[in-house]
């Protein structure tokens, strides 16, 4: 394998790279959307729709919310 060879290998490794890296950044904005959606339907639900002592599924909003920026926390700092 040449020089020449070798370099267009290493060029079309890391444009393949680049390219994941785009959907994962793709699916990290979509996933931080989702939760600030989540989180904000969740506080109206537990301010302004449920009365006290039945606020549980105001909370299972939130804590679903919740769960999706945990799976965009550790897609951020995951290779």
């Amino acid at each position: 394998m040449t020089q020449l060879e070798e370099l267009e290998a290493e060029v079309q490794r890391i444009r393949a790279k680049k390219q994941r890296g785009m959907d994962r950044d793709k699916l990290r904005k979509i996933l931080n959307v989702l939760f600030m959606a989540g989180a904000l339907i969740g506080l109206v639900l537990y301010f302004f729709v449920y009365k006290e002592g039945e606020r549980m599924p105001a909370l299972y909003v939130i804590a679903a919310a919740m769960v999706l920026k945990i799976i965009e926390f550790v897609l951020r700092f995951t290779a």
